[in-house]
């Protein structure tokens, strides 16, 4: 149980494999929920996402521990949906529709697969102050929708603001009710429960805001049970379906502008991927990850990615609560954790459970959700400060905040239309802090010479006495 590789019994396997998929099972099918919520998605594509996107985390996370060739890491580690993407996708969803998002995500994926197979000779470039301030990004992008989940306001079908622009809290009492419940049963999970059990906070928020809001179904149908039909044999086990047999598809998909900047969010996600595989070998197995482990991580999680837009699905990335679990229980052997993912493999076969998680209110998702991307914010700042606040660092970072995030936040500038399509396009780009504040952190990283840290400052010399 504590070695890589060797014969574990199935008995002993299995409550570890379970343990996973608590972890991670809810955050893996968040973003479809809100991404495909924000682009106004059908109930047939959300369905079928969903049970992809659980199919994607079972595949992605075998390769992972069983590698093909050069592809996969062999290391004991969980992959699922990435909040790295949700952004830029949302945006992108919304305004080209879904076709042009998973288009993206295919060539976008496929590029980071090929490309992680030498990741060990080009991931050097990116120095550690980018990293810091990507994950920084990362935590402020998703501060808006998390914060819409809570509110409710990102359902616009229930009318919590009116025509003018205000909130109705007459009306948004219950759901502000079930939000801070699932919040504060997230909070107190996280305070009081030790061990690795530790890391199912978000699943004990999620079942305790559902259980509240069912009580307001008498008041408001909080919970639209509309997704349960049983009339046919695939109501109850189906196969998760490619995208594209669903809807159709045709080259106006191809976006030059969403395809750059989709590629350019699976360069920054290097550096989720990174962190996860560098954390797991240091904690749990004492030691550094090899050149070999880190490439084969990487093109891993973009050929699994690709694989995933096909599906109608979101790219993938390594979880760091699964990470956590290895660290905490050093349980390191590939194939006691394998039963996670055949777990979660059986599971995408039963539409009901799709169904089921659907019927989640937006309150709920937004109270697991909120605290969640607030401490991706703060873990920046804190790998931010273990690097250091010399002058180089501040500089990088005073304008990576102030033109990178700053400039998203003014949307009559990030609204603003050409006569050349290709510049609409490329707009996408600086409508997401988070591919922005990678664009100049990294460039000042070059940019600015280290040797400013090191400038001797005269003394202050006093005045002469006579």
């Amino acid at each position: 149980m504590f070695r890589l590789d060797g014969a574990v019994p199935i008995g002993k396997s299995i409550p570890f494999g379970i343990q996973h998929v608590l972890a991670m099972f809810v955050a893996n099918i968040a973003p479809i929920l809100i991404c495909f919520a924000a682009c106004n998605a059908s109930d047939v594509a959300t369905s079928n996402g969903i049970r992809s996107a659980i199919l994607m985390a079972s595949l992605g996370t075998i390769i992972q521990l069983l590698p093909i060739w050069r592809v996969g890491s062999k290391l004991p580690i969980f992959v699922g949906c990435s909040f790295t993407f949700l952004g830029v996708l949302t945006v992108i969803g919304s305004n080209y529709g879904l076709g042009t998002m998973f288009v993206s995500i295919i060539i976008g994926g496929l590029l980071l697969g090929i490309l992680g197979l030498f990741a060990d000779k080009w991931t050097k470039v990116i120095k550690p102050i980018v990293s810091a301030i990507v994950v920084l990004a990362l935590g402020l992008s998703l501060l808006s929708v998390g914060i819409n989940d809570f509110l409710s306001i990102s359902d616009r079908s229930l009318g919590l603001v009116n025509a003018e622009g205000v909130y109705q809290f007459d009306i948004a009492w219950p759901y502000l009710i079930v939000a801070f419940v699932t919040l504060i049963t997230c909070l107190l999970w996280q305070i009081f429960v030790k061990g690795v059990w530790k890391n199912v906070s978000i699943l004990a928020g999620l079942v305790v805001g559902y259980i509240v809001s069912l009580c307001f179904i008498p008041y408001n149908n909080m919970v639209d049970f509309s997704a349960f039909c049983f009339s046919r044999v695939t109501d109850f086990i189906d196969v998760p379906r490619p995208y594209f047999t669903v809807v159709e598809a045709s080259w106006s998909d191809f976006n030059i502008g969403a395809i750059l900047t989709v590629m350019l969010i699976y360069v920054v996600n290097v550096t989720e991927n990174l962190g996860g595989v560098s954390s797991l070998t240091s904690s749990a197995l004492d030691r550094d990850s090899t050149g070999k482990e880190i490439s084969g991580c990487i093109s891993g999680v973009g050929f699994a990615s690709a694989f995933a837009g096909f599906f109608g699905s979101m790219p993938l990335a390594v979880y760091s609560q699964n990470v956590g679990i290895v660290s905490q229980s050093k349980v390191t052997n590939r194939f006691a954790i394998l039963t996670g993912p055949i777990l979660l493999f059986i599971i995408s076969f039963f539409p009901p459970i799709t169904s089921l998680l659907m019927t989640i209110p937006k309150a709920v998702l937004g109270g697991i959700m909120l605290m969640l991307f607030a401490s991706i914010a703060i873990i920046g700042m804190q790998m931010i400060a273990k690097l250091g606040f010399g002058k180089k660092n501040i500089i990088i970072l005073s304008i990576s905040i102030g033109l990178g995030y700053g400039i998203t936040l003014v949307e009559s500038f990030t609204s603003a239309t050409f006569d050349a399509e290709i510049l609409n396009d490329l707009m996408i780009i600086l409508k997401n802090p988070v591919a922005n504040m990678f664009l100049l952190s990294f460039l000042l990283s070059y940019l600015i010479p280290d040797s400013i840290d090191h400038e001797d400052h005269p003394a202050k010399q006093e005045p002469n006495e006579k």
